[in-house]
């Protein structure tokens, strides 16, 4: 019987197109990139001609690097891969087109990310170059959901390969129990409940983890020790990947160090580490898994990026990240809208004129993606790129609102002196092959901003396609000298796919009060209808939310908080500004403003504004937010990561809470709490909060492990929360951060909608020695709170809050709430009824 072997592979993932770095072929930018990578060739060709055949695996985005910048900058790259590649030496894996932000893509956003990855009409996709792959995706940043299973084979990606790490920059090490020796070094089948498919997974690790081990020769020699000691020995895998533009490949500057520990002697001083022992094999990802078949099976249910906090916090909850996340929905709202009334006119002449449009705008988008514009860096973005981002999405924004303008000219035509509109429902997502976005029947509160003349208010009337009168409210905002803007609120009901048609009418005259017989209650301290109790002090503090009777919110426990100078600053009172029930009884609206003082910043104040709205015989309670941050001066910051980013910050903001809720959803040591998600395939999944069984992870200070399109929630088998965000207003593709707290066998879950939490990263129970995670904190720019970017910004988003029986959301619940999400489809040519807030996004 043969000796079983170590196999050893190299993987340098490769970006020139940086978060943190500009776009000049400098050290400013990509040419450190360069640099680092032709010394990573230059090493494997030189040992290659000692004879010792060390293999080198990369995976690369396509537009960016592939076909922009390397074919102008470095072609001798590109050749001296060609040559490797064809020599059998060295394999490339599928990374994504564009380096997006995958699990946040829609079907069809994703398969064509993934389609021109392979091949493309600018022959930038893997084939075209090398002319063959590893059926493997190496995702960018560790970005992968469970309904990536149903996805990659069918292109014939078949494996997949995420951290497994003991540090934060890290995948699912904390999300599954342990695994053995055999399955860290080894493919596993990859699974989720619900889907057939599976994929291989092939655990990585990163150069963090050789830190952690002291030495790759170390680390080695531990594994060989172990491996042997095995009753049924097998052969290993030791996968280290890293960005290709790391100077660890090259050599670390830590000149008395790294005269001891070859790690710190780049790729060469690893490799030769390594000579003398006859049990190492080196090799990559791709042909391993040839040889050696899954030793085991896995279940990830937690949506991965290898991040701080091991999720989307990176990503998702820097102020940039939202604002410019908004903008993309709002290009994929336009295009889905221009869809729908393209069924009411299938001329092809339409389509056509079009196209040009539609496409340009579609190509932005995936071009917008690109995780580089929302940044692992922290806490701010790079200044030119974010510049740079807000300038591709406005233009895909543009260019959708051309097309949708075209076909709505065409396709609604009425009289504008009549003050007609529709509402018209449509899926939302354009069905693939392989996944399908089905209509569905939805309810909700509708809400159309009007200009009103003040003389056309006192008959206004609004009416159904028969006439009748339909209940509605009208809530006010700001005045001029001509108009006034009122925002107009009814009960909207459709089934799928339906158009309706209303009327303004302002001959009069107006529906009597309570006509409706409305069960809907208001007062000082009370927000009532049907299902819904809405309680609030003599401060106007929140103080509860009962739903059917029984509390979901308790007293204090939704309210507003910025941690500064680490001291968590919190909401005592607030101060009413009106509160009503109009409508018929439709409708009730409580407002209120406050300013929250942090003293540790010299006095500065937040200002906060929220409106709470109850709709007679719905079960959901409306909240909007507005927020004001102050400004405060730069301090406390990194001045070398201040000019690569190109602007300081004040490194006292730590945490931002502009609507903190902590739902009465408690978990126990034995009944563990569920997050359920929803995301942009129209995929509903879920996973535990079970950390603790496996890790000593009791309390999580923050995750964000939950990419949301419409609607997350929370629940303890018997009873939830869902909260459901609008792109009308602010949007994020993860916009609630979440963290526990114990009290003694008990766990409560605090939900941070269009904030970010921070704390005390993960413990890991694959560490070796800890030093991986301690040196993470020295040299990583990911790890910092991301608060400061809020640092003299406003904000303003709505929720949508649910609470419901049982573990998962009803359907009819998650139908509304993804109504909520993407609002049905308003057209009219009335001068009086302004367009809605997602068909337009400012940079």
């Amino acid at each position: 019987m043969n000796s079983p072997k170590i196999h050893i592979a190299f993987r340098f993932h490769v970006n020139f197109y940086h978060s943190y770095r500009g776009d000049t072929p400098d050290e400013k930018g990509f040419g450190k990139d360069i640099r680092i990578i032709r010394h990573i060739i230059k090493t494997l060709d030189n040992f290659d001609r000692q004879g010792i055949n060390v293999s080198g695996t990369w995976d690369c985005e396509n537009y960016f690097s592939l076909e922009t910048i390397i074919p102008e900058y470095c072609p001798d790259i590109i050749e001296d891969w060609k040559r490797r590649v064809a020599e059998g030496r060295d394999e490339f894996q599928i990374m994504s087109y564009n380096n997006g932000i995958i699990s946040a893509h829609s079907a069809k956003e994703f398969e064509d990310v993934i389609r021109w990855s392979i091949s493309n009409k600018a022959k930038s996709g893997l084939k075209d170059i090398f002319d063959s792959f590893a059926p493997m995706v190496r995702p960018q940043e560790m970005m992968f959901t469970p309904i990536h299973l149903k996805l990659y084979p069918h292109y014939g990606i078949t494996s997949v390969s995420l951290f497994n790490s003991a540090l934060p920059f890290n995948c699912f090490s904390n999300f599954v129990p342990p695994l053995s020796l055999v399955q860290r070094y080894n493919p596993l089948t990859l699974s989720y409940q619900g889907i057939e498919e599976t994929m291989t997974l092939i655990p990585a690790y990163n150069t963090g983890d050789l830190v952690d081990n002291i030495s790759l020769a170390r680390w080695v020699k531990k594994i060989r020790k172990q491996q042997l000691a095995l009753k049924d020995t097998k052969d290993l895998l030791l996968l280290i990947d890293m960005d290709a533009d790391d100077e660890f490949w090259v050599s670390m500057d830590y000149p008395i160090v790294k005269k001891f520990y070859s790690s710190l002697q780049g790729l060469e001083g690893m490799i030769k580490s390594l000579q003398g022992l006859d049990y190492i094999v080196y090799t990559t990802p791709g042909r391993y898994i040839k040889n050696h078949v899954p030793v085991g099976s896995i279940e990830i249910r937690q949506d991965t990026a290898n991040g701080s906090f091991d999720g989307m916090a990176c990503w998702a909850e820097k102020w940039s990240n939202q604002r410019l996340w908004t903008g993309i929905e709002r290009s994929r709202i336009l295009e889905l809208q221009t869809l729908r009334m393209l069924k009411k006119n299938r001329s092809k002449k339409l389509r056509n004129e079009i196209e040009s449009f539609s496409t340009k705008s579609y190509e932005q988008r995936l071009r917008s993606f690109s995780t580089t514009h929302f940044g692992l860096s922290s806490p701010i973005m790079n200044v030119s790129r974010i510049n740079a981002a807000n300038s591709i999405v406005k233009s895909s924004v543009d260019n959708a609102y051309q097309a949708f303008t075209i076909v709505k000219e065409e396709v609604y035509k009425k009289n504008s002196h009549q003050d007609f509109f529709s509402i018209l429902d449509y899926a939302r997502g354009i069905n693939t092959d392989i996944i399908k976005y089905p209509a569905a029947p939805s309810k909700g509160l509708t809400k159309l901003t009007l200009e009103l003349s003040r003389e056309k208010l006192s008959n206004f009337t609004l009416k159904d396609s028969k006439g009748d009168p339909v209940p509605f409210d009208l809530v006010f905002g700001s005045e001029t000298s001509r108009t006034r803007k009122a925002n107009l609120y009814y009960i909207e009901s459709v089934k799928a796919e339906e158009e309706k048609e209303y009327q303004l009418d302002f001959q009069g005259p107006r529906l009597k009060e309570n006509a409706n017989q409305s069960k809907l209650l208001i007062g000082d301290d009370l927000l009532e209808n049907e299902m819904l109790s809405v309680r609030f002090d003599d401060a106007y503090n929140f103080a509860g939310l009962k739903y059917k009777g029984n509390d979901f919110i308790e007293r204090n426990m939704l309210n507003s908080a910025v941690t500064y100078a680490k001291h968590r600053s919190e909401v005592k009172e607030w101060e009413p500004i009106d509160c009503h029930q109009r409508g018929n009884g439709i409708l009730g609206v409580k407002r209120m403003k406050t300013e929250l003082l942090l003293k540790a910043a010299g006095g500065k104040k937040v200002e906060l504004k929220r409106q709470f709205k109850l709709a007679a015989g719905l079960p959901y309670l409306y909240i909007d937010v507005a927020v004001k941050y102050p400004i405060t001066p730069y301090q406390k910051y990194n001045e070398e990561r201040a000019d690569r980013l190109e602007k300081a910050w004040d490194g006292n903001w730590i945490e931002v809470m502009p609507c903190e809720i902590i739902p009465k959803i408690i978990g126990t040591d034995f009944k563990h709490l569920r997050v359920w998600k929803h995301n942009y395939f129209g995929h509903v999944s879920n996973y535990d909060l079970n950390y603790a069984d496996f890790s000593k992870n009791g309390e999580l200070d923050s995750f964000n492990n939950q990419v949301t399109f419409s609607w997350v929630a929370v629940s303890d088998g018997q009873r939830g929360i869902l909260i459901a965000q609008t792109a009308d207003a602010l949007s994020s593709f993860a916009f609630c951060p979440m963290r526990t707290r114990k009290e003694e066998e008990k766990t409560r879950i605090h939900l941070n909608p269009f904030g970010s939490y921070y704390g005390r990263q993960f413990k890991y129970n694959t560490a070796s020695t800890g030093l991986g995670k301690a040196a993470a904190f020295m040299t990583f720019n990911h790890l910092d709170p991301f608060a400061p970017s809020y640092n003299g910004k406003k904000q303003s988003f709505s929720l949508m809050i649910a609470p419901y029986e049982g573990d998962e959301p009803p359907s009819e619940i998650q139908n509304d709430a993804l109504a909520f999400a993407y609002p049905y489809l308003v057209l009219s040519d009335s001068e009086i009824i302004s367009e809605p807030p997602h068909r337009r996004w400012q940079i």
